[in-house]
């Protein structure tokens, strides 16, 4: 018998009977199986330079609208963020385009202000042991990407999850973002690899960050595409309008047209055109249901018959469940859609009625 006391099941850890946790903002999904795009400056630097980015970001199939707000630079003299006026930029950009947000905390005082105002609270590298404000970030039971150190193994970066998700609060989001190399060139080298490690040691969703590489978009691209197809769960991407002139970053950030070109590559544009196609056939396959309820209605009032028939209801929305088991998607929320049709039909058709009886 071991003298070693019994360790915790750690609550990062996958089990069994633990399925990738979704991490929901907004209308964005982390571990769903889509990958979501995080897109914007590496500051906030004025109000006219975010609204522009949250725009572009928007149009070219960005999900998340993110920017750093308070800063800490290694020279005090670098740019160190608008602080709280640049949150209140960051949550009117993203409201104005229709994009959830996300901001850097650095300091537990940080959090309270941040966290009224931006969607996703983010942990950056140099904080990723920070365990007072990892404590303080869970507590606001927010999201939160929490990155990855650039020397950290990957346990202890699954156990700085531990100190978020023992706040009761299980929507995290594992950022890679390069472990530290030696050449000038990759700065910090994304470690692809470490996407399917994780996945397979936790149900935490991973994005990766491949912003310590140089932020051209030959190298990016092709680390953009290498994250998706080992099945990562999203991807951060920094872009200002002028990447030469900004204020923070050194640089080392796409240009619009640039981050346009990379959405393409990953087929980001292309899927949403394919949903907007979708949206529109639904709402004509609905009219059309619609249209000939009402007939059935007509034809009904005039033979003098029920106009309303439980069973068949029933029956209709038992069907649309077995359905929906059939390709993969949750009963609950096909029986909610058949719902809201079903009572609409019933109230057309009432109205149609009268209308007839009326005249």
């Amino acid at each position: 018998m071991s003298d070693q006391p019994n360790k915790p099941i750690l609550k990062s850890h996958r089990r069994p009977d633990v399925e990738t946790t979704v991490v929901a903002v907004d209308n964005v999904r982390f571990g769903d199986g889509s990958y979501p795009v995080i897109a914007g400056p590496v500051a906030v630097e004025s109000e006219k330079q975010i609204t522009q980015v949250a725009e572009s970001a928007m149009t070219a199939g960005a999900s998340v609208l993110r920017a750093g707000t308070f800063r800490q630079e290694s020279s005090p003299y670098e740019f160190g963020g608008l602080g709280a006026e640049g949150v209140w930029m960051l949550e009117h950009a993203g409201h104005e385009a229709g994009l959830p947000t996300m901001t850097e905390v650095q300091e537990a005082g940080q959090i309270e202000v941040v966290a009224e105002h931006v969607s996703i609270l983010e942990i950056g590298p140099d904080q990723m042991q920070n365990f007072v404000l990892l404590r303080a970030a869970g507590a606001t039971h927010k999201p939160i990407v929490l990155h990855r150190g650039p020397s950290a193994t990957v346990d202890e970066w699954l156990m700085s999850a531990e100190y978020i998700l023992n706040e009761n609060n299980d929507q995290v989001v594992l950022c890679e973002r390069g472990s530290r190399g030696f050449d000038p060139r990759t700065t910090d080298t994304i470690d692809i690899s470490a996407v399917p490690v994780v996945q397979r040691m936790s149900h935490l969703p991973v994005i990766i960050d491949p912003a310590p590489a140089h932020s051209v978009e030959d190298i990016l691209a092709p680390l953009a595409l290498a994250g998706r197809s080992v099945g990562a769960d999203g991807l951060i991407i920094a872009v200002h309008p002028e990447p030469g002139a900004s204020r923070a970053g050194n640089g080392a950030q796409l240009g619009l047209d640039e981050f346009g070109h990379l959405m393409e590559r990953l087929g980001i544009p292309t899927l949403r055109d394919e949903i907007d196609r979708i949206d529109r056939d639904l709402i004509k396959l609905v009219a059309r249901r619609l249209h000939s309820s009402i007939e059935i209605a007509r034809i009904k009032s005039r033979k003098g018959l029920e106009m309303r028939s439980p069973d068949r209801e029933a029956e209709l929305i038992e069907e649309a469940r077995d359905d929906a088991r059939t390709l993969g998607v949750d009963p609950g929320y096909v029986e909610t859609l058949m719902t809201v049709v079903l009572d609409h039909s019933r109230q057309a058709q009432q109205a149609a009625v009268d209308t007839n009886v009326a005249g």
